[in-house]
């Protein structure tokens, strides 16, 4: 009798500590909306350069003089942004995910291409603030070869 209290008890704890480990690993809403991305981006050309992304909560994605209309998946993991059509001549479509189960979309990775055929890697992490900080004016390192290069995802 004292075997079958013991297994009773056991079993209470175990029901217990399972439905505490499922309670506080639910993952939380990885949504980038209303986050801001420091970003690494890595070009096929070769450029490698720092963007800031930010995700505005109605849809528009702004980057280094861009914006984009973005969707993300219903899981809130994943999300594809495009340019819209008065861009400058160049279009650029990008594809992301959020990294990480259990964090609020600490950090986001992807790829992106834009119609002149270059393609591009990024990975960031999200800033404190809602939004970016003002972007600098291009300075003479920015330039090479008599091109302004500011804005690399245009190249």
């Amino acid at each position: 009798m004292s075997v079958q209290i013991i297994q009773s008890k056991c079993g209470l704890v175990l029901t217990f500590l399972l439905g505490q480990i499922m309670l506080f690993a639910a993952p939380v809403q990885a949504g980038i909306r209303g986050k801001s991305y420091n970003m690494n981006v890595y070009s096929s050309r070769g450029d490698n350069f720092t963007a800031c992304f930010q995700f505005d909560p109605n849809g528009t994605l702004h980057f280094v003089g861009q914006n984009a209309t973005y969707n993300v998946s219903t899981d809130q993991i994943s999300w594809q942004a495009v340019t819209q059509p008065p861009s400058p001549l160049v279009s650029i479509a990008l594809k992301g995910l959020v990294q990480g189960d259990f964090v609020a979309a600490l950090a986001i990775s992807g790829t992106a291409i834009n119609s002149n055929g270059t393609t591009f890697t990024f990975n960031g992490t999200v800033l404190s603030q809602p939004t970016c900080p003002a972007q600098l004016p291009i300075s003479p390192t920015n330039l090479q070869f008599g091109r302004n290069r500011g804005n690399l995802f245009l190249e």
